[in-house]
């Protein structure tokens, strides 16, 4: 009975990890709840590790488990509208991630002290969050220091740490606390998880109060959300009428001043070859439209294609012409058409994990024709790239499609304004799209960019470089808006040297695990 009672007490308590960490989540709780949620599964470990059981690494790896499974779960459920298999399979491969720095953890507290441990919670994690940033496998949605992103004046230092300095700060208070619980001493302990709360709030508060845009001059753009759902529409009607709509929706709004127009992810369903641009159908129809607005330059997103040239190496993601000995590779794009001048082409080089892409392509290219069709091309895409800036009137204008606006470190050099074209509406009225919307707002204050987002069924807008929401649409509306947009040329810190603390962290981390490695043997 008494088994059972102490077994049952840790499954609650890794249960209301989870729950606490999933409701600290943007448009699911409130943020504050992270600064104690994993309180509960270090008491877990805590219990675990000062037990005589045989099995408490089993034990710690399989409750810390339980809790991130429920986390993964209830922050990101909404992924089963696009696949379900899929969904699961990313909860799971989260969670065991999580797990695994988690256990790690105990593995190094067991082996030195816990003053060393409670480090190795702190850069494992971070670690684990860096990795998921760089490899195959990449999905950073749940990256800690995300949670911020609705109540942005209180990381304004984003522009010196970047979001993995919001991991940092989280997993440091929680450790913090954790001592205090455990401490002899609570009031002389109590001090220093207050300070190291505080103190960042002041700072960020005073650095939003005192916030100014150093560049005045703006760009007057035009974004348009032309709401097509993705599921009964998208790929249903034809292409040359979803731009004829999205034409007509853009000259409600359209000006002789208007200099840039931005269009959504995968807008133009024209099957476009980059060889041949100019001479596309959706390209002679916005050429058209410059000759009514010459000032008009126009982003917007499409399905590419581009052929290798004879001799040319192919990539893993080349596709074959049938019974031809062709190959090409198909592109998530952002096509620039310039009121002067030629078209250009973005490839989107963050391609999301078994839906545009099949991960580890060596060892499952076979099953690369299974990955989920959510762009206009089935299979694997391909994400070379030469080009980073598009120049609108002498302005360094920054494209970023869909998931790459989850990841802070994107080499955003020498541009004056960032842009975000995705379609949202795979994810229909969830907590999803909403989130996806509001991690923008990081990566302004990141970037000290004003952010203008086109999302094909919602939310557009345009965001500040101090991470203010200025202009919003609705959810599954047709509508366009106008702004003015301020510019900024000069460079943050955290643009400059990226995520230099995820660097840090692996390389404690390494250390670490080296320590407790030898320990081991010497303990044989």
């Amino acid at each position: 009975m008494i088994i059972f009672v102490k077994l049952m007490r840790k499954l609650l308590l890794a249960l209301l990890s989870g729950l606490l960490l999933a409701f600290s989540w943007p448009e699911l709780g409130i943020f504050p709840f992270l600064f104690f949620a994993f309180l509960p599964l270090l008491m877990v470990e805590d219990e675990l590790n000062n037990s005589n059981d045989k099995k408490k690494g089993r034990k710690v790896f399989w409750s810390s488990f339980l809790a991130f499974f429920i986390f993964n779960a209830i922050t990101t459920y909404w992924v089963y509208h696009a696949t379900l298999f899929g969904a699961i399979a990313a909860f799971i491969v989260n969670a065991t991630l999580m797990s695994t720095a988690f256990w790690l953890f105990h593995k190094v507290k067991s082996a030195t002290t816990n003053r060393l441990g409670y480090l190795s919670f702190i850069v494992l994690w971070i670690s684990i969050e860096y990795l998921h940033l760089n490899w195959d496998l990449s999905w950073p949605w749940l990256t800690l220091g995300n949670a911020f992103a609705n109540v942005t004046d209180v990381v304004q230092w984003y522009e010196f740490t970047g979001f993995l300095g919001g991991s940092l700060w989280v997993l440091f208070i929680n450790v913090l606390l954790f001592s205090l619980y455990i401490s002899a001493e609570k009031k002389k302990a109590m001090l220093l998880p207050l300070l190291v709360l505080l103190l960042p709030l002041f700072v960020s508060y005073h650095m939003y109060s005192n916030f100014e845009t150093e560049n005045e001059d703006t760009l007057k753009v035009l974004i348009v959300q032309p709401n097509i759902d993705p599921y009964t529409d998208k790929f249903n009607v034809g292409y040359e009428k979803q731009l004829a709509d999205f034409i007509t929706l853009s000259k409600t709004k359209l000006t002789a001043e208007t200099q840039l127009l931005i269009g959504p992810e995968t807008a133009l369903l024209e099957g476009i070859w980059e060889n041949k641009l100019e001479a596309t159908y959706s390209v002679r129809k916005f050429r058209e439209l410059q000759k009514e607005f010459p000032k008009l330059n126009v982003i917007v997103g499409a399905s590419t294609m581009k052929m290798f040239g004879h001799g040319e190496s192919k990539t893993t993601t080349a596709r074959q012409v049938r019974n031809e000995k062709i190959y090409y590779d198909a592109y998530n794009s952002a096509i620039f058409i310039p009121d002067s001048g030629l078209v250009e082409v973005y490839h989107k080089t963050k391609l999301v994990p078994g839906v545009e892409k099949m991960p580890f392509p060596y060892l499952l290219d076979p099953l690369a024709k299974l990955a989920v069709d959510l762009g206009g091309m089935s299979g694997s895409l391909g994400s070379s790239n030469t080009l980073h800036n598009f120049k609108v009137d002498g302005v360094n204008v920054r494209p970023l499609i869909c998931y790459e606006s989850i990841y802070g470190e994107m080499n955003i050099e020498n541009s004056d304004l960032i842009t975000i074209i995705t379609n949202d509406g795979w994810w229909k009225n969830t907590a999803g799209y909403k989130q996806h919307f509001s991690y923008a707002s990081l990566r302004a204050i990141e970037q000290r960019k004003v952010i203008v987002r086109s999302a094909n069924t919602g939310i557009s807008g345009v965001i500040s470089s101090n991470g203010e929401i200025l202009q919003e649409t609705n959810w599954d509306e047709a509508i366009c808006i106008a702004a003015d947009v301020k510019l900024n040329s000069k460079s943050t810190f955290y643009a400059q040297f990226g995520n230099y603390i995820g660097r840090i962290s692996v390389f404690v981390a390494f250390m670490l695990m080296t320590v407790t490695f030898v320990k081991g043997k010497l303990r044989k």
